[in-house]
């Protein structure tokens, strides 16, 4: 072999080791991103979804580890979509940083020669290489496995092209990630035929026994609907333990429902199960006994389901995601009731379409003491509702609720049975429900330390009074949609200073926000009560109505300004 091609296979062996150790310290960095923010997550696979192409170039800020900058394009624009994982999935990526940062050394990892500056007079130009050993290639199964079961399946497979060592890795991954939908980055091209043979083809090449994760997202031809069950019957087994499923079914005449096989539905391995889409699930046709022992995270979101087939026999679950629809598929002799399970300890309920009713269901239980958190919205108006005394566990609760004047009692039932959580957001819905109710008494928060509210008007007397049952209050969020409200205040406000200040405002309040600021002399008088009496009130941000002219706004800011404030620290922000 010649000098020439000597130097020629040499540069190349440089360059794509050099690749390789770019394209996998990248993974680490997202692997160890997504350590210290899956923290907040649940304990299933939920999907992050990739920014738009264009904005997949990396700078010299985005990928830096121990002094390496990665700034190749085409390798950060592959690991732009990426997985979340459970918290056992979390203690395995932080052992790979201490495995990999206590074992090798990055803070040179360039193959590539560098060449020393010409010297003056007669010296000629001497270039030095530093040779290094490809220690990625090196590391072992397990951590490469788990590296590349972050990205999707298409990704994973590109890697085969980085060196030998990583030739057939892609084949024993445990995790399939294969995402066809248009506003996926990872779309591919050409058709839906062209997309079913490429899954044909990732279950052909495979080498794993078994899948434990899978993530299937795309449109079948109805000619092809054979396809997706062998697809569901290979990876439905004793391993199997998360499966997401959003598939339709597409023909000249617009969409089918894609028949779920009876083994999804019977899994006792299965913990985390997400079906969207146009799938087809029935009581009555064939399906038997549910039978998911170990499912702890639901959702479903489909045009034809019956919860409660599903629900009933989720004995472990703790997370459960509901899009109600109007068509609610029960037999014709039996009365339309959703009972939650009493293990829930997250819920999230959603009409599909605000602008129905849900006429085919009648009553909804929430009898559910652990729920931790639970986010309602829900505009049905013959819809009875039953709920547990009280939630002590309750830590973040989202309300977007409008009933009747005859249904509002339930609403006030569950405003008082939120009375121990840490985050309360009220939509304008709500608040509207709870104003036309006959006069309460208010429930004392004791834990509450964030509250959000979009009002219809604003009320200082009906703040002061919440504010003296939130005595442990650190932000307040206001919201004024009274140009969209249809609730009208009966009698003009008038600020009367209260005879004691709330605690929460003496000792706790922090943060105050106000968005839709009228600048009325009501809303003037509690803001400018707020930075007299809060001494440790940090910052007070006004966000002015977008009507109100720039001079204006100007005007509210030197008004708010000549205010004496109890707190030094204190930044008062108007925002046009």
């Amino acid at each position: 072999m010649s000098s020439t091609a000597v130097r020629r296979k040499a540069c190349t062996t440089r360059g794509e080791n050099h690749t390789t150790v770019q394209f996998v310290l990248l993974l680490l960095s997202l692997s160890h991103r997504h350590t210290h923010t899956s923290s907040q997550s649940p304990n299933h696979l939920r999907y992050r979804p990739s920014p738009h192409p264009s904005n997949h170039h990396a700078t010299a800020q985005d990928f830096t580890i121990n002094g390496l900058t990665l700034t190749d394009p085409l390798t950060t624009q592959k690991l732009s979509s990426t997985l979340v994982f459970n918290k056992k999935q979390i203690q395995q990526n932080q052992f790979i940083h201490s495995f990999v940062r206590f074992h090798f050394d990055f803070s040179v990892v360039s193959t590539m020669g560098k060449r020393k500056p010409k010297k003056s007079g007669k010296e000629s130009t001497r270039t030095t290489t530093t040779q290094k050993i490809d220690l990625i290639s090196n590391l072992p199964d397990f951590l490469l496995f788990h590296i590349l079961s972050f990205l999707p399946t298409r990704c994973a497979m590109a890697t085969s092209v980085l060196a030998r060592r990583w030739r057939h890795l892609w084949k024993d991954l445990l995790v399939l990630d294969l995402d066809n939908s248009e506003e996926s980055p990872y779309y591919l091209s050409g058709g839906r035929d062209r997309f079913i043979a490429f899954v044909d083809s990732v279950f052909a090449q495979r080498t794993a026994s078994h899948v434990e994760k899978l993530r299937l997202t795309c449109e079948i031809p109805i000619d092809k609907r054979k396809s997706s069950t062998t697809w569901l019957r290979s990876v439905v087994g004793p391993h199997l333990k998360e499966l997401y499923l959003d598939l339709s079914l597409h023909h000249n005449k617009g969409y089918g429902r894609v028949k779920l096989p009876v083994k999804v539905l019977t899994s006792t391995s299965l913990e985390s199960l997400v079906l969207r889409g146009r799938m087809y699930l029935a009581v009555y046709e064939g399906f038997g006994w549910v039978r998911l022992p170990s499912l702890k995270n639901l959702e479903l979101d489909l045009d034809c389901v019956d919860p409660n087939y599903v629900i009933c026999s989720c004995r472990a679950l703790e997370n459960l995601k509901l899009t109600l629809r109007e068509a609610f598929p029960t037999k014709s002799w039996e009365t339309a009731e959703l009972h939650m399970p009493r293990t829930l300890k997250r819920l999230t309920l959603i009409q599909a379409d605000t602008e129905e009713d849900l006429n085919d269901i009648q009553e909804l239980a929430i009898n559910t003491p652990l729920l931790e958190y639970l986010s309602i919205t829900l505009w049905a108006r013959c819809l009875q509702v039953s709920i547990s005394d009280d939630y002590p566990n309750m830590v973040e609760a989202h309300l977007d609720i409008d009933q009747d004047q005859e249904q509002i009692g339930w609403v006030l039932e569950l405003f008082k049975a939120l009375r121990q959580t840490k985050l309360l957001d009220l939509k304008l819905s709500t608040m509207e429900c709870l104003l036309r109710a006959s006069p309460f008494e208010l429930p004392e928060f004791s834990r509450l330390v964030n509250l959000e509210l979009e009002i219809p008007y604003f009320d200082s007397g009906f703040m002061i009074e919440l504010l003296h049952n939130c005595n442990m209050l650190q932000v307040l969020t206001l919201h004024n949609r009274e140009k969209v409200s249809t609730l009208e205040l009966e009698e003009p406000n008038c600020w009367k200073l209260p005879m004691k200040d709330p605690d929460c405002v003496i000792s706790h309040l922090k943060i105050f926000e106000f968005k839709g600021y009228q600048d009325s002399a009501d809303e003037h008088a509690f803001a400018a009560y707020l930075l007299e009496r809060g001494p440790i009130l940090e910052t007070m941000k006004i966000h002015a109505e977008p009507s109100l002219g720039r001079k204006y706004k100007k005007r509210i800011h030197k008004e708010l300004s000549r205010v004496p404030r109890s707190s030094k620290t204190c930044q008062l922000k108007v925002i046009t």
